[in-house]
């Protein structure tokens, strides 16, 4: 006998164990994953469901559970669609329309003096939550996770929303009666509604929705994860938001919590929440250096304006892209008379370095000067242009200080048949094929001493001073 007493005492203390509820009051939002790997090793049905999850409802929130969850997930969420919406003129209007409802908890018998401090609580979260939004210093959410964490406020939000919901069930008693043992609606909200220590029921789940969300302009849905058949969690919608004319609101911001036998969570659409944006710092660009030749100006382009036809033929004088050719006037002179010399242009004034000039009867050679070297945009011309007589047969090149004359190609104009053969000028003799009279003795021959290229070893004196025809033309 004393043995069913005892078995029987275990039983009762069984049945009214709870354990400890930890963690947070309400959680950070995390991805719905977790649920499907907290029911890994769960019933079949649960690991299918679970299993789909993810795929519909990205996110959740937990909720403690500590015989208060279902109250304080609805409270929870009520204020955060309302941050959801953004608009701080909505949080007025909703605090003015709960302190129109202060009607219904005179008529129910609840003291104004026990309810308004209640009443307070959540009307200043109204208010700071509104001024958040107002600063737009995006703290709003924070401040509202912040506020439920904290086991006072957080407690007297749901008592304030309870006493609303038994406040809503008795002025519409004739709605509920039905649904409450006996038809007592009073005694049914004193002992499953006001108490501190219920849990939600759909009694009160149906009276919060049609007092404080539906008006609200909120969406209420709730998913039940139990055995039932299918393949994803059951949803039962419990508020669909209308506008003054009855159609329903697009796109309103929805409640939902996820139901699991003996507890509430929330539940989070992926399109809920707004993408956030990294700004991601921009890096300040490293000034780009450009090296430029000294003297370079981008409007320097040196441009003489006496220009000679004859510098356009191909194979006179070309020289390097980028360079401009030197003003040169190519007059006949028929005498042989030497020519006035030009200065050549220094390309660095503080070292000058004097080319050696070489007098000639027929053409002054210069250097061409790069544009990058001149220190004016202007070249000024002391000296009277170098004049160079024209002859048919073809000179040959005139060379400084017996150095090669190199003809440089690809320059500013195309190939020409016309243009000296390489190696024309590399030093060696040129021996003509013919020695008349006329030629011997003009200054083309470079036997001739007025040549520019006079070969003294071609002069020969037994040709010069022959004395074989003399007397030949003598008169008789």
């Amino acid at each position: 006998m004393a043995f069913d007493e005892e078995l029987a005492q275990l039983q009762k203390l069984s049945g009214e164990y709870e354990p400890e509820a930890t963690g947070p009051l309400v959680g950070e939002r995390q991805s719905s994953a977790a649920i499907t790997t907290e029911y890994a090793n769960a019933d079949p049905i649960y690991r299918i469901k679970t299993a789909a999850l993810p795929a519909k409802y990205a996110y959740f929130r937990t909720c403690r559970g500590d015989g208060h969850c279902g109250w304080r997930a609805i409270a929870f969420t009520y204020f955060e669609a309302l941050v959801r919406v953004g608009n701080a003129t909505k949080f007025t209007e909703e605090e003015a329309r709960l302190s129109s409802m202060h009607n219904l908890l005179d008529s129910a018998g609840f003291p104004h003096d026990v309810y308004i401090d209640w009443a307070e609580e959540a009307f200043d979260l109204l208010r700071e939550l509104a001024q958040s939004l107002r600063n737009e210093d995006g703290r709003a959410a924070d401040l509202l996770l912040h506020k439920f964490n904290d086991l006072g406020t957080s407690l007297s939000i749901m008592t304030y929303f309870k006493l609303l919901a038994s406040a809503w069930v008795q002025s519409n008693s004739e709605n509920f009666k039905h649904f409450v043992p006996m038809g007592d609606v009073k005694t049914y909200c004193s002992l499953n509604i006001e108490a501190a220590n219920c849990e939600i029921d759909n009694v009160a789940i149906v009276a919060l929705s049609e007092a404080i969300i539906t008006p609200a302009g909120i969406g209420f849905e709730i998913m039940y994860l139990d055995r039932s058949p299918g393949e994803e969690v059951n949803v039962t919608p419990f508020s669909q938001p209308t506008d003054h004319t009855g159609m329903p609101l697009p796109n309103p911001p929805v409640i939902r919590l996820l139901y699991r036998p003996g507890h509430y969570d929330i539940l989070y659409k992926a399109g809920d929440f707004s993408p956030t944006v990294q700004h991601q710092p921009v890096q300040p660009q490293t000034p780009l250096h450009v090296a430029l030749a000294a003297g370079y100006h981008d409007s320097f382009i040196p441009v003489d304006s006496n220009v000679d036809v004859m510098t356009m033929i191909p194979g006179m004088y070309s020289t390097g892209l980028g360079q401009r050719w030197p003003p040169v006037s190519y007059d006949f002179d028929p005498s042989p008379t030497p020519q006035a010399q030009m200065t050549p242009v220094q390309p660095y004034a503080p070292t000058p370095t004097p080319i050696t000039s070489v007098p000639s009867t027929h053409q002054e050679y210069m250097s061409p000067v790069h544009a990058s070297h001149m220190a004016h945009h202007n070249i000024q011309l002391e000296q009277p242009p170098v004049t160079l007589p024209i002859h048919p047969p073809r000179p040959p090149p005139l060379s400084i200080e017996r150095s090669p004359l190199t003809i440089e190609r690809g320059g500013p104009f195309r190939p020409s048949i016309y243009e000296l053969e390489p190696g024309f000028a590399s030093g060696q003799v040129h021996s003509l094929p013919f020695q008349t009279a006329i030629f011997r003795n003009s200054h083309y021959n470079t036997a001739h001493f007025l040549n520019p290229d006079f070969q003294p070893e071609e002069w020969s004196p037994d040709t010069e001073y022959s004395t074989a025809n003399k007397g030949k033309y003598k008169s008789t």
